[in-house]
């Protein structure tokens, strides 16, 4: 069964806006659930090192006896909030790195790292999930954006659809992706040397560099996705690669 069976009849909404961001009750389970967590660590942590200082067989012995000997108040008090202030900052990321979608029937706009994009709907080719991260392709089937959203398929097929927007099962481009290999024919060296440095910032997760060395790739004339540890790429559609992208 597509999923447009599942799905059933989506009527195309008519001057209408549909936003999808952070669903609410996972919003209120991260903005309250990981500075709390963060407060309780910031309490347990100092009596669960001392605990385990006991141990005859301990990694780490020096840094967990120190952890264990903070146990005066003011030490204690730090402690929680540093772990109320780790909380709040992984919450904010975590926020930061999910997209929030604006649509229309004219237009998508995707906020995501503080930055909004927008594209016409006459341009999008196709949209679908990957894994967990939404993919929004342009005519010229190059990825207008790529991210997490927490909301489940069938609620983002819904809306898309119901805007007019050609939502699909799978990535219609499958088939044309290649496992990178350092050398190998089919690319230049220049897209090469890209994948080679976004390897790199994958290894040390800096994400913005990550995103970056995307878009070069792209600019090349090459998409690039991730499985695993491994770096897939394919020209763009209806090209061999190695030119300029139409904008």
């Amino acid at each position: 069964m597509t999923s447009e069976e599942s799905l059933g009849s989506v009527p195309l909404r008519k001057d209408r806006t549909t936003i999808l961001g952070y669903p609410r009750s996972d919003l209120l389970t991260i903005v309250i659930g990981m500075p709390v967590v963060g407060l309780v660590l910031g309490l347990v942590l100092p009596p669960l090192a001392r605990w385990l200082s006991k141990s005859p067989v301990l990694p780490w012995r020096d840094g967990i006896t120190f952890v264990g000997t903070l146990d005066r108040p003011w030490q204690t008090a730090i402690a929680v909030g540093l772990g109320l202030v780790a909380g709040l900052l992984i919450a904010l990321t975590e926020m930061a790195e999910t997209l929030k979608l604006t649509l229309t029937n004219q237009e998508l706009a995707v906020e995501q790292h503080e930055r909004t994009r927008t594209i016409e709907r006459a341009r999008v080719s196709a949209v679908f999930v990957d894994g967990k991260e939404l993919v929004v392709l342009d005519e010229t089937s190059r990825q207008f954006t790529r991210g997490v959203h927490e909301a489940g398929a069938r609620v983002l097929a819904r809306a898309f659809r119901s805007h007019g927007y050609p939502w699909q099962d799978a990535d219609p481009h499958a088939s044309l992706f290649h496992r990178w290999i350092p050398g190998a024919p089919g690319l230049p060296a220049e897209a090469h040397a890209v994948l080679a440095a976004r390897k790199v910032a994958l290894k040390s997760k800096a994400g913005e560099d990550v995103r970056d060395l995307g878009e070069t790739m792209q600019g090349l004339g090459y998409v690039v996705r991730d499985e695993g540890k491994d770096q897939y790429w394919r020209p763009l559609a209806g090209g061999e690669g190695g030119g300029a992208v139409r904008g």
